[in-house]
């Protein structure tokens, strides 16, 4: 068994990158077996515009744990609950949406770390530790205070001017932008390859690199992992299982005889 809250941890520490997909509509755990056996480090599944309820996270969460990934899951807001309860479901990490102050951050810390650094209450056996908890409780609570993975997603041009101030925290572990959300916050709808939001994409990678936190980004094909990483990145998501499955049929589709 995957005692180990975060499978991340060493691929990191080992200086490697991290591959990973969002996992958008699919509530079978087969998807999130299939994606362990294609090699796949992490999925993330994002509460914020997805059906998913707390049950099919759990599950999922469970299975992505016991099969060697970390399943890391955005809360569907900046709230102690939100954080800490997906969490106890078994997320390795969460990835907050949204940040846009140091409070922000502040209450994101506060809900992943225990007492006394911070008030994420302990719920004993349950989907943290896979219901078979093999530490003392001292041993855990110093485990999941150092392993779980504080992502923080930013998501406008102000947020990503005071990223040093977001990111000053030990705590903080990495962040990605929001590309979609981010290109509305700066008029420009859709236009995620602009050049403005090409020049912050470098700073916060420059910031990243700076305080020596992992850097995320997300691309919609395999082509682009090697240049993501070229770029910086040390977690990248790639596409879908809904991008990914829409792409291949509709290749099908389009290579019958006219």
């Amino acid at each position: 068994m995957h005692t180990d809250v975060n499978p991340l941890k060493p691929i990191w520490a080992s200086g490697r990158a991290a591959v990973g997909t969002y996992i958008m509509y699919s509530r079978d755990v087969t998807t999130i077996q299939i994606a362990a056996a294609a090699g796949l480090d992490f999925v993330l599944f994002d509460m914020e515009h997805r059906p998913h309820d707390f049950e099919t996270i759990h599950d999922l969460c469970q299975v992505a744990r016991l099969a060697g990934m970390a399943p890391l899951v955005g809360p569907q807001d900046i709230s102690a609950f939100a954080i800490s309860h997906v969490l106890d479901m078994g997320a390795s990490g969460v990835v907050i949406p949204h940040v846009e102050t140091p409070e922000d951050v502040a209450v994101a810390i506060s809900a992943i770390l225990y007492p006394p650094h911070g008030r994420r209450g302990r719920c004993g056996q349950a989907g943290h530790n896979l219901y078979s908890p093999t530490r003392s409780v001292a041993d855990e609570v110093s485990h999941y205070d150092s392993d779980v993975a504080l992502l923080l997603k930013v998501e406008s041009e102000s947020a990503i001017g005071r990223l040093e101030e977001l990111v000053a925290p030990d705590a903080v572990a990495g962040v990605m932008i929001g590309p979609s959300d981010l290109s509305m916050d700066m008029e420009i709808p859709g236009q995620t390859g602009h050049e403005r939001i090409l020049r912050l994409f470098d700073r916060v990678a420059d910031v990243c690199r700076q305080r020596g936190i992992q850097y995320g980004i997300a691309v919609s094909s395999a082509d682009d992992v090697s240049r993501a990483i070229e770029a910086g990145a040390t977690w990248v998501m790639v596409g879908s299982e809904m991008e990914l499955l829409t792409r291949g049929w509709k290749q099908a589709s389009a290579a019958r005889p006219e």
